[in-house]
């Protein structure tokens, strides 16, 4: 049991849908946010059903809309934790996306953690935690994703920014890199399939979404570590180490 806040952008599906309601079992004061009112009603209620002794909310922005996220944080109040999972994926081919495909990816999965981190900092107390999701393409890149992989990458250098500067305050900042079937992954799983006759390779196993929610909710909010990289695929967690700089010599 606990008496902390934590608000779950991207909270109505998927892993953010699955953290949400580990962190009611565990009975968190659970802020929800959704793009699309009725579907964030509907799991308001049925969390509020399933665990009657949490305190459950909802909020209803889009990350990137900038003025609204404002206003939200105004009237929010303070949170403990602050998990950034709200994102998109528009792969295709770099020669054949789009501007728009890249700028919405950008807009959301990069500047629409900023829109939400930078006004709802003030928001979190003193010794809190922000989550961020990155991607193992951030880090190795990925054939097809190339706005995904950068505004991924991006969230990396952004979480270790934030870990030296809200250090004053013990506020950690953590990086999650999850592979899980969830509805923005399946399209890109079943295209692999189609290029193997059906089946997924060994490589291309992924774990599910409760499995990530299971890492965050039991074992990320309760580290002292800060500025970290971790990953989960399934039963596999593990971290990413620091870069490391090699010299050259003529």
């Amino acid at each position: 049991m606990t008496n902390k806040t934590i608000l779950i952008t991207g909270a109505t599906r998927g892993i953010g849908w699955d953290i949400a309601k580990l962190a009611a079992q565990a009975q968190y004061h659970v802020i929800l946010n959704g793009r699309n009112q009725e579907q964030l009603d509907l799991r308001v209620k049925l969390l509020r059903t399933s665990y009657p002794d949490a305190q459950i909310e909802g909020v209803i922005f889009d990350v990137t809309d900038r003025e609204t996220v404002a206003k939200v944080a105004l009237s929010v109040g303070p949170i403990d934790i602050l998990v950034n999972n709200a994102g998109i994926a528009l792969d295709n081919w770099w020669v054949k996306m789009s501007p728009n495909d890249w700028d919405d990816v950008i807009a959301t999965n990069l500047t629409g953690v900023f829109n939400v981190t930078h006004f709802l900092t003030e928001n979190i107390k003193d010794g809190g935690q922000i989550v961020m999701m990155t991607s193992r393409s951030a880090i190795l890149g990925n054939m097809g994703q190339a706005n995904y992989a950068a505004s991924k990458a991006g969230l990396i250098a952004l979480t270790k920014t934030l870990a030296q500067e809200l250090k004053r305050r013990d506020i950690r900042v953590n990086c999650l890199s999850p592979a899980a079937m969830t509805d923005m992954t399946v399209p890109a799983m079943e295209k692999v399939k189609q290029r193997y006759d059906g089946k997924l390779p060994e490589e291309w196993q992924i774990g599910s979404s409760k499995q990530v929610a299971d890492f965050v909710v039991n074992h990320l909010l309760h580290t002292d570590q800060t500025g970290q990289v971790y990953a989960v695929n399934g039963d596999e967690i593990g971290f990413w180490d620091e870069p490391t700089y090699h010299t050259l010599r003529g």
